[in-house]
């Protein structure tokens, strides 16, 4: 077998410590410029609220917001080595498997970022309730907590479980396009990432709009409110959850193939 199609454990770590060794400058440097950043969001934005309006509901969605966003623009800049030909060169050079690079970038770019960045903030957002609450006593909500902020988000907005899921897979969906946008594109590929996306999706809406006027569905009535074999609110929304799935394994299959060929 030929080794682009094999796994060794031993080349994975070796490839983990080289790109440690490599990056570790650059680790310290963007860790601390996302706290410093959480840092002063937050203080600004719990001024906006006079401090005392803020609540854990509030740094909650602030959380969400940061998660998605600041995620997409860390996912973007995945495969750096693709940015300049010469970083390409030394990239292939490595003793290592397609598939180990492929996982290597996928742990760091999405596994890590989902598992790690709600620690970094939950260190963060106490940190800095409790400095702000020791010179500003009327920050009365200063200690953020998942356990209660996500279950009352959820009850805020009186979502179901499939709501839960569809909104999961949209923020997976932010990843996984923006991580396989740094695959195929070579320059700026956050920016052309956004543009692709946003030519399919207009394309998608004017001709669902086409269909819809074209075929006169308007004035179309299913007997039994069906749409397809969906009968239910629920059952559209387990929809909309699962499509949102199989759109984000296409985009990693895409990613996947594309990085191949790259390599080829």
């Amino acid at each position: 077998m030929q080794k682009g199609n094999l796994f060794s454990a031993n080349r994975f770590i070796l490839l983990i410590k080289h790109s440690l060794i490599v990056n570790k400058k650059l680790i310290g440097i963007s860790v601390a410029g996302v706290t410093g950043t959480l840092f002063i969001a937050l203080f600004f934005f719990q001024s906006v609220f006079s401090f005392q309006n803020w609540t854990n509901l509030s740094t909650t969605i602030f959380f969400l917001f940061c998660y998605v966003s600041l995620g997409g623009m860390y996912t973007s800049q995945s495969f750096p080595a693709f940015r300049s030909k010469g970083k390409s060169l030394g990239y292939l050079m490595l003793p290592a498997s397609s598939f180990e690079k492929f996982i290597y970038e996928f742990l760091v770019r999405i596994v890590a970022l989902i598992l790690l960045f709600p620690i970094l903030f939950w260190i963060v957002a106490n940190a800095e309730g409790s400095i702000i609450h020791h010179y500003i006593p009327k920050l009365v909500s200063y200690r953020f907590s998942f356990s209660q902020g996500i279950p009352e988000f959820i009850s805020k907005w009186k979502m179901s479980g499939w709501d839960v899921s569809t909104v999961v897979q949209v923020c997976l969906f932010v990843y996984f396009s923006t991580f396989t946008g740094a695959c195929h594109f070579s320059k700026s590929p956050r920016i052309k990432t956004l543009f692709t996306l946003s030519v399919i999706i207009a394309g998608y809406t004017l001709f669902t709009y086409l269909l819809f006027k074209g075929l006169n569905l308007k004035d179309f009535r299913n007997p039994d409110n069906e749409i397809l074999f969906i009968k239910s609110k629920e059952g559209i929304k387990a929809a909309l959850s699962i499509g949102w799935m199989i759109v984000n394994l296409t985009l990693l299959s895409i990613a996947w193939f594309r990085f191949k060929e790259k390599e080829v």
